[in-house]
């Protein structure tokens, strides 16, 4: 998809394809009788909605998933422009990434707009599980707004609720051409916010508790799973007391348990390219192992296997020299790489060289970590959140610390957001963290400005000026 300004179409094969087209190029007007047919049953609708996780899936990995990391200092980056436009304020309003993150999210939003508004006048089977198909179109719907906010809205991530975000585009597109009502301005940071709550909760109410086996219940979206990522955006928000109650409703399932033995149980050795992630830890996330096929993630076994990225050696000499993230989790990567970075470790979070590593969206420790900030947010220094900070810690095998460790709210704030970002680390979400909790980038001299992407010149452009671009880009 190049911009998004476009339309969807149904295929005979069942599947919701998003074309990619330019302003000038006219399509088909959708074809009623089809989607008719893709709603008429179960089966149809279950092989179009895997075209929206694909969606998702797309979007959210290769550069998506490793700017908000090489962002921070952790990771060591070679010295070349691609990788500074991101982390040292050079980005510009038509780099190439930054039209493809906003345009890939779309194209999933796009597909989930069509479940959302098709099934209650399509869908011809079981009620429930149209409900159910709703709730998880829902959720990707929610996962891409929460996405492109992130990334693209005017100092979302540090309570500027009346900055400007993007569109909120609710209804799939319909017709052979843009129409002026297509073209939304953007919404504001606290528009995007209510909508991706909103979706949540209300999915919340249909989705299953499981998918039936554990890989399906961890791939597909669930209660579980919109609870977690509900504790997540609350968090973000800053509404600290509907993020404890998300996270209650994730903690107190018996389906999802922290991982007490070897963390490699949890990101496990895939050298065959086979093997599934997905333990009891693994809340969702994308089955790129079980699936076939290499070079399906597109870059993370290219850049961290290989070492073209890899863990900055003062980031592993900060952590305790028992700490399993620090001995069990990171590696000499690719023996065969002789000629750069050669005596430097990586992650072994992706460690299959041909890029086909199970993708961990969503995970307990996450969860468990969202609520131990939150109360510490409500009540200071408190007994339930230095015990979940304990949970993390003991099972990485360092010491426990007391409440008496901590003579303040902000101290036991700050080892919180420590141990989140060793904990996390190469997970594809450390950009966001440091700035929602007001701690420097790579590069400490960014203006917040420059923390948040620009808004695509293609859009504006095809947009006609109703998009208008983010402060200092212009």
């Amino acid at each position: 998809m190049k911009n998004l300004y476009i339309k969807i179409t149904s295929c005979f094969c069942l599947i919701l394809a998003l074309v990619s087209c330019d302003s000038q190029l006219d399509l088909a007007p959708t074809d009623v009788t089809v989607e008719s047919d893709v709603f008429a049953t179960v089966q149809n609708a279950e092989q179009a909605l895997a075209d929206g996780y694909y969606k998702l899936f797309e979007a959210s990995v290769g550069m998506t998933h490793l700017i908000p990391d090489f962002s921070l200092p952790y990771v060591g980056v070679p010295d070349i422009p691609f990788y500074s436009d991101f982390y040292g304020g050079n980005l510009i309003a038509i780099n190439s990434e930054v039209e493809d993150i906003w345009s890939e999210y779309y194209e999933a939003i796009n597909v989930a707009n069509v479940f959302i508004q098709q099934i209650p006048l399509l869908g011809q089977y079981d009620e429930t599980t149209e409900l159910q198909h709703i709730g998880e179109a829902k959720f990707l719907r929610a996962y891409s707004y929460w996405a492109l906010l992130s990334f693209y809205g005017d100092k979302a991530l540090t309570g500027n609720s009346e900055g400007l975000c993007v569109p909120l585009q609710l209804a799939p597109f319909n017709g052979a051409k843009v129409r002026p009502e297509d073209i939304k301005p953007r919404s504001t940071n606290d528009e995007v916010f209510a909508q991706i709550i909103t979706d949540l909760t209300e999915a919340i109410e249909d989705l299953s508790d499981s998918h039936g086996d554990n890989v399906k219940t961890r791939v597909r979206a669930t209660k579980a799973s919109a609870y977690a990522l509900l504790s997540r955006v609350q968090l973000y928000k800053r509404d600290y007391q509907a993020c404890v109650d998300a996270t209650t409703a994730v903690l107190g399932n018996s389906v999802y348990n922290l991982e007490l033995g070897s963390l490699r149980d949890l990101f496990p050795l895939n050298d065959e390219g086979a093997t599934s992630s997905f333990n009891d830890e693994v809340i969702f996330g994308f089955p790129v192992s079980s699936n076939g096929g290499n070079f399906q993630f597109g870059t993370h076994g290219l850049f961290y296997y290989n070492r073209g990225l890899y863990a900055h050696s003062d980031f592993i000499e900060a952590m305790d020299p028992a700490d399993k993230r620090r001995t069990e989790l990171l590696f000499d990567g690719n023996p065969l790489n002789t000629t750069t970075n050669v005596n430097e470790k990586t992650t072994f979070k992706y460690n299959n060289p041909d890029s086909r590593d199970d993708i961990i969206v969503l995970r307990l420790a996450e969860i468990i970590l969202n609520r131990a900030e939150a109360l510490a947010q409500l009540n200071g220094v408190n007994s339930e959140s230095v015990s979940l900070l304990n949970q993390i810690r003991e099972r990485s095998g360092i010491a426990p610390v007391l409440e008496s460790d901590f003579a303040s709210k902000e101290a036991l704030l700050t080892a919180l957001y420590d141990e989140r970002y060793i904990e996390t680390a190469f997970e594809g979400r450390s950009r966001f963290d440091f700035i929602r909790t007001n701690r420097p980038l790579r590069n400490s001299a960014l203006t917040e400005d420059q923390k948040t992407f620009p808004i695509p010149q293609r859009e504006i452009d095809l947009s006609g000026g109703i998009l208008v671009q983010n402060p200092g880009y212009n």
